[in-house]
């Protein structure tokens, strides 16, 4: 059996028991969650050639940020929320090569497509910090820093699979609207009514959008435009 076989067959198993220990025991998630991190950077070691070392920062500060979430949301809101926004400002910055082979474009910008989808998302992300400021009021600058980090990954991440052929930039899609989700469950569940279904999705929704963030990173060399009249 090839390493690479070994390590999907790593991330296979150590995902499936983080969904369960989410149900039935959570303190474990501490334990998988991080093999899953790194069993996705030695994916992309192993499946990338041309090797961006900033993705493994990305993943290691992620792992962190999951452990601290799974140990105590509340406690390390103010550290989660500094740690968030550098993770999507180093994001950004992974993806500012994508950005720039789609070409930046001021009417590829404001298009309808891309309009509604960000303003649905600003009031979706500044309503649920709406519901879960009374209970983190001393940290709403941090909340705000990290809504504004998170919305400028989004956008980046939408322009890009909108003005590109899918193939590729799908990924990039699904990754983000994982993490749309993930970001707004976690909150909820930890700072305004706990449901323990959320706690499985959101590990779900968290693997799967790490999942494919990789998957786009291994794959973003053959990113390509579509052509000037697809909007």
């Amino acid at each position: 059996m090839s390493v690479e076989k070994l390590v999907y067959q790593l991330f296979y198993i150590t995902g499936i028991l983080t969904l369960m220990t989410s149900v039935f025991a959570d303190r474990l998630i501490v334990v998988f969650k991080p093999l899953v991190v790194v069993a996705l950077c030695v994916i992309y070691l192993i499946k990338t050639k041309q090797k961006n070392y900033l993705v493994i920062v990305t993943m290691l500060l992620i792992m962190v940020i999951e452990v601290l979430t799974a140990k105590d949301f509340v406690k390390y809101f103010r550290v989660l929320n500094i740690l968030l926004s550098v993770y999507y400002i180093l994001n950004i910055v992974l993806l500012w090569k994508s950005f720039k082979r789609i070409k930046v474009r001021l009417k590829k910008i404001f298009t309808i497509q891309l309009l509604i989808t960000m303003v649905l998302i600003v009031y979706v992300l500044f309503s649920v910090a709406d519901l879960i400021l009374p209970q983190v009021h001393d940290d709403g600058v941090y909340l705000f820093i990290l809504i504004v980090c998170f919305t400028v990954f989004i956008g980046v991440c939408y322009y890009i699979y909108l003005n590109s052929k899918t193939v590729v930039s799908s990924s990039l899609m699904v990754a983000a609207s994982c993490f749309l989700i993930v970001n707004i469950i976690t909150a909820l569940n930890s700072l305004y009514v706990f449901l323990e279904v959320f706690v499985l999705i959101a590990n779900f929704l968290q693997i799967s959008g790490q999942y494919f963030l990789i998957k786009f990173f291994i794959e973003q060399q053959s990113l390509t435009p579509v052509n000037d009249d697809y909007l």
